[in-house]
């Protein structure tokens, strides 16, 4: 996948319009020639293509991507018209960023850079209660401490970004990534906590059903099948 991602590959699907951000994170619709020409040129335009869904891109390239890592999100376990779509192409020029957040539905999330380089800033979840960019009380007593982390991504490295620690992120070149969002063993608690604070009963409900049974199949990934039934839709 890291390869076959890099512009140059890019460059050989056929030119489409897409909607990126502008240099002031307003959405512009330009082609994607015009966007990986950002990866090039001195003095970028400041385009970034930050939301595309590969679903809606080129649903091929998921397949590029290893199945165990497919297999850390749970959440693809689930029937179609409740699974999360949560992969995502990025593409942008030197000096474009995504603003300080804190990921979608408290998951976690791994970007791996397939060229140029980013710099992530990292701060803890009790920093983002602090910040409001998490519901006070997702932080259990003594489980969020308050470190800042920076991490220069290289192409080829893979980015983990745990749940509920916000983060903000500066391309220092043009960079080509895929992303994509996950819940599994590891952050299961933390979601739930978070929709519990949130008072989400039908989303807290149903992650408690997708820990269960996997709990119950003993397995640490997603199966080929969809092993869990669901009353209500996570997107």
């Amino acid at each position: 996948m890291y390869a076959a991602l890099q512009e140059s590959r890019l460059r050989e699907l056929d030119d489409r319009p897409v909607v990126a951000e502008g240099p002031e994170r307003q959405p512009v619709t330009a082609w994607l020639t015009e966007v990986l020409d950002e990866l090039r040129v001195e003095r970028p335009q400041g385009l970034y293509l930050r939301n595309q869904l590969i679903s809606e891109f080129e649903p091929t390239l998921w397949s590029l991507v290893p199945r165990e890592v497919r297999r850390l999100n749970w959440l693809l376990a689930l029937p179609a018209d409740a699974r999360p779509d949560w992969v995502w192409l990025m593409i942008g020029g030197a000096g474009t960023s995504s603003p300080l957040h804190v990921d979608t539905m408290a998951s976690a999330a791994w970007n791996l850079l397939c060229s140029g380089r980013k710099k992530w800033t990292f701060h803890s979840p009790a920093r983002a209660e602090e910040w409001h960019l998490l519901p006070p009380g997702c932080c259990t007593a003594g489980a969020c401490d308050e470190e800042s982390v920076e991490v220069v991504q290289g192409p080829g490295d893979i980015v983990v970004t745990p749940s509920g620690w916000a983060h903000e992120v500066h391309n220092v070149t043009g960079t080509v990534s895929v992303t994509a969002n996950f819940i599994n063993r590891s952050n299961l608690d933390f979601a739930k906590r978070y929709f519990e604070v949130l008072g989400k009963t039908a989303d807290h409900e149903l992650l408690t059903a997708v820990g269960a049974t996997f709990e119950r199949l003993g397995a640490g990934g997603v199966s080929g099948a969809s092993t869990v039934s669901a009353g209500s839709s996570s997107r």
